[in-house]
C-alpha cells in the first residue's frame, strides 16, 4: 500500500476548507504509517522474541503485537471519525430488484 495514494484518496473525500477534517487525515496517515511500521517489526522479529535477563533466557509475545492491535483500534475509530465506513459499505436492497420475467 502506498501511505501517498491513500492520503491523496483521503483528501478528496474529505472537506480541504474543514481543517480538522484535513487534520483528522493527516493523524489517520500518522497512524497508518505507525501501524506499517509494527507490522514490518513483527515480520522482522516474529511473533516471539527471546529476552536475555542476567542468566535467563526466555520467549515471550512480541510487544509489537499489542501495540499493533491498539493502532488498528485507533485507526478504525478515526476512520468512522471520518465517515470511512459509510463510504465503504455497500448498500443493499431488502427487496427484489427482478421478476420472474426477466427468467428465461
Amino acid at each position: 500500500m502506498k501511505v501517498s495514494d491513500l492520503k491523496r484518496q483521503l483528501m478528496l473525500q474529505v472537506d480541504l476548507n474543514d481543517q480538522m477534517e484535513v487534520e483528522k487525515v493527516e493523524r489517520y496517515i500518522d497512524l497508518i504509517k505507525l501501524y506499517l511500521k509494527m507490522n514490518s517489526s513483527i515480520t522482522k522479529h516474529g511473533a516471539m522474541i527471546e529476552i536475555e535477563n542476567g542468566s535467563q533466557k526466555y520467549m515471550k509475545p512480541n510487544p509489537a503485537i499489542a501495540e499493533k492491535v491498539k493502532l488498528s483500534r485507533a485507526i478504525i475509530a478515526l476512520g468512522k471519525d471520518l465517515n470511512l465506513d459509510v463510504l465503504n459499505k455497500t448498500i443493499t436492497s431488502t427487496e427484489e430488484d427482478y421478476s420472474e420475467d426477466d427468467l428465461v
